[in-house]
Order: structure tokens, then sequence, then C-alpha cells
């Protein structure tokens, strides 16, 4: 699965349209899954609220169970991270036939990236930055990039300011919540 280059799109969280932008976008490459409409639309929210830079993905999966009917799978309550993503992966497949998957999560970067969201086509791979071997995931993918990546992983993911996990999650999900909305996909209430 891996990035498709030709469909990425970056956006920094300070752009005055980066919601629009990325939620456009969104709709672009949600309008090429193959078999959208007969298609079950999951959205992966991947991280861990125990790193403050780890939990943009359960702060975006937390804001769509709250405001949205689609399903969704990792939250602060219960979050999907590197000791239960596999399983997880695992009840999807065995609960829905052929999924469209959504996946978010966050990641390090260069310092002159931090605040970046990129959007692809394609999987993403979890858990690189603290060196996880994890399997790719998603139709679709999106990453905020919340801190600069070092040696360590998981002491930059400690590090991350709140408030850049805060505004990344915020665009991200409201920009998630107005794409599938445009798009009308398919909603069910069985979520992880």
């Amino acid at each position: 699965m891996g990035k498709n280059k030709a469909t990425k799109l970056t956006a920094h969280f300070e752009d005055t349209n980066a919601r629009q932008v990325i939620g456009a976008h969104l709709m672009t490459l949600l309008g090429r899954q193959e078999g959208i409409n007969a298609r079950h639309l999951i959205v992966l929210c991947i991280g861990s609220d125990r790193y403050t830079g780890d939990a943009l993905g359960p702060l975006v999966g937390s804001y769509l169970k709250e405001h949205t009917d689609y399903t969704v799978y990792g939250c602060l309550d219960h979050p999907v991270h590197a000791g239960n993503l596999v399983e997880t992966i695992n009840i999807i497949n065995n609960r829905y036939h052929h999924p469209l998957i959504i996946a978010v999560d966050a990641c390090l970067g260069k310092a002159s990236e931090i605040g970046n969201i990129e959007v692809w086509e394609g999987g993403l791979e979890a858990g690189i930055a603290v060196g996880n071997r994890l399997p790719c995931v998603g139709n679709i993918s999106i990453i905020g990039v919340v801190n600069a990546g070092g040696k360590i992983g998981y002491l930059d993911l400690q590090s991350t300011p709140l408030s850049i996990v805060m505004k990344l999650s915020k665009i991200i999900a409201t920009a998630l919540e107005d794409a599938l909305k445009m798009m009308a996909m398919p909603t069910a209430s069985v979520s992880g």
C-alpha cells in the first residue's frame, strides 16, 4: 500500500483554509475508492494517551465519536496502539467485508515540518518513529507531524506540546467530519 505521491496533500495547521483544503482532498480521495457505496467506512485512529504527541489519533477518534455516527476505532477511552493494532485490524476485517479504512496517526518529522498535516491515498505504517514494526493499514491516510524526530522517538512524543496536538487534531477531525458528511458515507453504530 505505501504513499501514492501523486495524491499526497500537505497543509499546515496555521493555514487559514487548512480544514477546507484537507476536506476537499479527502472527498476527492474517497470518490476514487472502488465500490465506495457498497463498502463500510472505518476511521482508524492510531495512538496512545500515554505520550502527548501520540494522542493525536485518540483525540481525533474521540471527536468523531462525539460528533458523528461513523464507525471509529481508537479514542481516548479505547485507544488503538502498537499493543493492539494487529488485533484491531483483525476485528475490523472479520466484522466488515472489504471495509474502506481511513487511518489517522501522529508522526515525527523535521523541525520545519512540525504542524503539517499530510493526506494521501494508500496506507501508513504506524510506530516507525519509535522502532515498532507494524502492518501497513488504510486505504486513505492522514498524519499530523507533532514534533521533530530524534534518536529516541518516545522522548520526542513525550515532550510534544499539547497545544500543537490539539490544533492538529481539531483540524483533522473537522475536515474528516466535513468530507464524510458531504460524501454521505454509510454509517453504523458498532465501533471499537
